[in-house]
């Protein structure tokens, strides 16, 4: 009887995944190599989904907005990752979920791309606006884009690294800067001297 109960539930989870849109998000068709001031990114994130975000014309409060205002589309993937065959500046990923759902029904598909861990950690980041738009099961919702057009924060410019690419696109420079350890500690020993120099 556990058995049965367990197949009922499997086939139940399974049926729910068989039936979630889908969005597969790659640069491998427009072959564009994605950088950061000239070095494809390596790892990072790649995510689709959707934003009320915009304005992009200011990359910093771009990139604030869009860390408080982007919604999912199912799981992100990196640069240079398994999917994308271990090439640095490039990345593939399938996006599941509900394109019925009222955060997605009729909205654009967007591709947001970073070199940090999410949107809020990047110092480079990309918007593509790819013109396609999520759309509920018909009787089921697919999709496949990719960043040849509708670019809204980054640009094509640089030479590419791979060889046989398109040409290069650069993640633009946002506003999440992390200084590296050493400059913290040399801020903090001229605050430091500052300091003691005021009291003297």
């Amino acid at each position: 009887m556990k058995t049965f109960f367990t197949a009922i539930i499997a086939s139940v989870a399974l049926a729910g995944i068989a039936a979630a849109g889908t969005v597969n998000f790659s640069n491998f068709g427009s072959t564009w190599e994605i950088q950061a001031s000239g070095t494809p990114i390596n790892g990072g994130f790649v995510s689709v989904g959707t934003t009320g975000v915009s304005d992009f014309s200011d990359a910093a409060a771009a990139q604030t907005a869009l860390a408080a205002d982007f919604t999912a589309f199912g799981a992100s993937t990196d640069f240079g990752g398994a999917a994308a065959f271990n090439i640095d500046g490039f990345f593939s990923g399938v996006g599941q979920g509900n394109g019925g759902d009222a955060a997605f029904d009729g909205k654009n598909i967007i591709i947001v791309g970073g070199d940090g861990a999410d949107i809020a950690s990047s110092s480079h980041l990309f918007v593509i606006d790819t013109g396609a738009a999520f759309a509920a099961d018909a009787p089921l919702f697919a999709a496949n884009v990719d960043i040849n057009t509708g670019a809204k924060l980054g640009a094509a410019g640089g030479t590419a690294v791979a060889a046989g690419v398109a040409g290069a696109f650069q993640a633009a420079a946002v506003g999440a800067v992390i200084p590296e350890p050493g400059v913290s500690v040399l801020a903090l020993f001229a605050a430091g001297f500052l300091a003691l120099r005021r009291r003297r």
